[in-house]
C-alpha cells in the first residue's frame, strides 16, 4: 500500500441506492448523503490475521458519509457499508422508534446543554440495542479534543470528566464561555445525529 493509498477515493455517490437499495428510504432530509470508495488497509480495520491472508492485506471498502451542518461547518459522519447493512439485518430487533425519534430531534434544536447530555445518553442505549460492535465501540471523548482545537478553547479536567461521565450535574454547576458552550454543544450533537443516523438506517430497512 502507497502512503497516500487512504486518501484515494472514489465517488460512488450515483451508485448508493443501487448497492444499498433499502437506503432510498432513509427518512431524514437534514443530511446529504454520499458513498466513496476507499482503498484501505485491512490491519489497521483489525481484520483477523486469518482473513487477510485471503483477503491481501490491502483492499476498497464502501464508506457512507453523512454531512449534517453545525453552526458554519459541515461535519461527517461516516459508516462502513458492511455495518450498515448490519444494522439493517439487526432492525426488526429495534422497538419504539418513534419516542427516540422526538427525543433526539428536541435536543438537537435546545439550547440547554442538560437536555443534550440526557438525550447522548438514551442513544447510546438505543446504539447498544443495534448490537453492532463497530458501531457501539466507538470512543466519543476522543473527540472532545478536536472540538476544543477547532473553537480554540479550553475546558478544565473536571468539565471534560464529567462530560465523559454524562454528568448532568457537572453541566448544570458549570458556567460556560460562549466559545466554550458552543465547543461542549457541537460535542453533544455529533453524539445525537449519530444515534439519529443509526436510527435512520433502521427505520429505512423497516420500511424497505
Amino acid at each position: 500500500m502507497s502512503d497516500n493509498s487512504e486518501d484515494e477515493s472514489k465517488d460512488k455517490t450515483p451508485e448508493l441506492e443501487s448497492t444499498i437499495p433499502f437506503m432510498s428510504e432513509f427518512p431524514f432530509g437534514d443530511y446529504e448523503i454520499t458513498m466513496v470508495e476507499r482503498g484501505e488497509d485491512f490491519i489497521t480495520l483489525g481484520v483477523s490475521p486469518m482473513l487477510i491472508k485471503a483477503l491481501g492485506e490491502t483492499g476498497t471498502v464502501n464508506m457512507i458519509n453523512f454531512y449534517y451542518i453545525e453552526k458554519d461547518s459541515s461535519i461527517a459522519i461516516s459508516i462502513y457499508q458492511d455495518d450498515i447493512e448490519w444494522i439493517a439485518d439487526e432492525a426488526k430487533h429495534v422497538k419504539k422508534i418513534d419516542i427516540l425519534r422526538k427525543e433526539l430531534d428536541s435536543a438537537l434544536i435546545s439550547n440547554n446543554l442538560a437536555e443534550k447530555v440526557k438525550a447522548v445518553k438514551i442513544g447510546r442505549k438505543f446504539t447498544k440495542s443495534i448490537n453492532c460492535d463497530n458501531v457501539t465501540g466507538i470512543d466519543f471523548n476522543e473527540l472532545l479534543s478536536d472540538f476544543l482545537k477547532v473553537n480554540e478553547t479550553v475546558l478544565q479536567a473536571r468539565i471534560k470528566l464529567g462530560l465523559q461521565k454524562l454528568s448532568v450535574a457537572t453541566i448544570n454547576s458549570t458556567e460556560f464561555s460562549e466559545k466554550q458552550f458552543s465547543t461542549v454543544s457541537a460535542f453533544l450533537n455529533f453524539q445525537i445525529h449519530y444515534a439519529k443516523i443509526l436510527l435512520g438506517i433502521v427505520i429505512a430497512a423497516k420500511i424497505y
